[in-house]
């Protein structure tokens, strides 16, 4: 009786919270809050979940970060500097400092502060993502260090997750001295390289066929039924073989993103992101204890405040000598500052080794909840001082090439106008990084007021082409306003850097022409798509059947290029 009490209390509060989610998408802070509360009045009627229900949090906890590892766009390459350096600067950094007052203060041992350091050194994954992608700054310059460190941090936890039975007190190696931790870290270092084998393995060898059998059948219930499987069965090997769930979660997502077959899996996904991300927050709820932070409010005060201020300075400062601007590694620091949803992981499994006594990771719990709960103020804090102090005269817009030096594969815009500020907006919400060009200084300074990559400049200078990394683009959008500035810009790129694919709008026909003579890779008239949707409302107001209207436009559109490019074929024969 008392389990399903636990249960049917935990989904009567859960579908409120799922509501206001919807209802206030684009306020993550008033969610948060009102979560928050929920969970904690679920608390206060639950007492402390079963063990039953402390399972079903850990396979809704795994089941939430798996679907974020799915969408999550592992350009390790493109941005190595960030991921690698940046990264690992400030998990060691934040490791080490935390480690350090832990054992010195808290006359931790060696171990027990090691993982008390590293857990703390995460942050949340889920919730910052979120939080960049509702605020539109995924792709901005702090958002781009963000995800990056977030990338290295998830990469490090494998090690983490693999170290804490190592040097447990439990262990044969006994978890005291350096040369036990080493032995450990190097174990780890050998098991990770061969989960990391295992997933290319994998992904190769067995998901392809797989999926590729699957689809060739059309069974959409089978493809997710099967999607499922990989999840679940994945975590449950990882369990079997002494490892953590959540650690095979962590492999699922990026064995499922190595296929061709992952915008599929994230579309099927795509549905419960909602569910599964409130069932999150209230898995992370009911790991807290409320009389606990009433009987030790002043504690958790002073950690909570060392937490946020010690990860913003560090983070900070590390930014500051990879080349991030000051105002983005402010930021950077403010969104890394909380801890993250592997924290319990960690804390959990290094109390079951007999690292970690249950109170004081109880009282770890409570930090970590409620520093994730801070996110979305902090983040707007980081905005706040962007908008106070951050410079927008003409030097400051000029792109530095220490700012791009990490992108690669990346899409430039060449005009930063309507057209220009949609196509920004579309590759953001991809996760596509792109960095901006425009000769207006007030269109490059409202860019820049919400952190987005946009600088001023010559679109058709070699140098300032250079300093926004063409020489490492796939493709460029050029929107200029002006047809002389359209194809210097194409001119410029085909002839300095013609391995980046170029997609120009015309205004006529005559410019067109000109710009496919230009080396432009594509054309597009300016009134064309325009016109196009204009004509399909009215031909549905004509009560002419959809299909009919969408063939009758896509071969109105199929003509009108065609003809385009014979006339451009003519006039370069001739």
């Amino acid at each position: 009786m008392r389990k399903k009490l636990h249960f049917s209390t935990y989904y009567t509060c859960f579908w409120p919270v799922l509501f206001l989610y919807h209802y206030f998408r684009k306020s993550l802070e008033a969610v948060l809050f009102l979560d928050i509360l929920l969970l904690v009045s679920s608390l206060v009627h639950m007492g402390c979940p079963s063990s039953v229900m402390c399972m079903r949090q850990r396979q809704l906890r795994n089941l939430e970060l798996c679907s974020y590892y799915l969408t999550l766009d592992l350009r390790l390459s493109s941005m190595k500097k960030y991921v690698f350096g940046l990264g690992s600067a400030q998990v060691l950094a934040t490791t080490a400092a935390v480690g350090v007052i832990a054992h010195c203060f808290a006359a931790l041992p060696g171990p027990a502060a090691i993982v008390v350091g590293s857990g703390l050194a995460l942050s949340s994954t889920a919730v910052v993502l979120q939080v960049l992608q509702e605020r539109g700054e995924s792709t901005s310059r702090h958002g781009r260090a963000t995800f990056s460190v977030l990338l290295f941090q998830d990469l490090a936890v494998v090690v983490l997750l693999i170290l804490i039975p190592l040097i447990s007190p439990n262990s044969s190696k006994g978890g005291v001295g350096f040369q036990a931790i080493a032995e450990a870290m190097g174990m780890a270092a050998v098991k990770a390289v061969a989960a990391i084998t295992a997933i290319i393995a994998g992904g190769r060898l067995l998901l392809r066929p797989i999926y590729k059998q699957i689809a060739e059948n059309q069974n959409a219930e089978i493809f997710s039924a099967n999607t499922l499987l990989v999840i679940f069965g994945t975590s449950l090997l990882t369990a079997r073989a002494g490892l953590s769930m959540a650690l095979g979660a962590f492999l699922a997502g990026l064995l499922l993103a190595e296929t061709e077959f992952s915008l599929q899996v994230e579309s099927d996904i795509a549905p419960y992101r909602g569910l599964l991300l409130g069932l999150f927050f209230m898995t992370v709820g009911m790991s807290i204890d409320p009389k606990l932070l009433l009987s030790n409010f002043p504690a958790i005060s002073v950690i909570l405040s060392l937490l946020i201020i010690g990860k913003t300075l560090l983070v900070t400062f590390v930014g500051r000598v990879f080349g991030v601007s000051a105002i983005a590694a402010i930021r950077v620091g403010l969104l890394l500052a909380p801890g993250g949803e592997f924290a319990f992981v960690a804390f959990g499994e290094a109390v079951n080794q007999g690292l970690l006594s249950p109170q004081l990771t109880s009282l770890l719990f409570l930090v970590v909840g409620i520093s994730m709960a801070l996110t979305p103020w902090l983040a707007a804090g980081g905005q706040f001082l962007a908008s106070k102090f951050e410079q927008h005269d003409v030097r400051s817009l000029l792109p530095v090439e220490s700012e791009t030096d990490d992108l690669q594969d990346h899409i430039i815009i060449l005009g930063f106008g309507r057209v220009g500020q949609i196509i920004a907006q579309l590759l953001s919400e991809r996760l596509i990084p792109f960095v901006a060009l425009d000769a207006g200084s007030d269109r490059v300074a409202a860019g820049r007021a919400l952190d987005l990559p946009v600088y001023f400049g010559d679109s058709g200078s070699r140098e300032v082409l250079h300093k926004i990394g063409a020489e490492r683009a796939c493709a460029a959008a050029i929107t200029l306003d002006t047809p002389g500035a359209n194809y210097r810009a194409v001119w410029a790129l085909n002839k300095y850097f013609p391995n980046v694919k170029t997609f120009v709008r015309a205004h006529d026909v005559d410019h067109g022409v000109n710009l496919e003579k230009a080396g432009a890779t594509a054309v597009v008239p300016e009134t064309l798509e325009p016109s196009l949707q204009l004509a399909a409302a009215v031909l549905a107001q004509a009560k002419l059947p959809m299909s009919e209207i969408q063939e009758t436009i896509n071969e109105f559109r199929n003509r009108h290029l065609s003809e385009l490019t014979e006339v451009c074929n003519y006039v370069i024969i001739q």
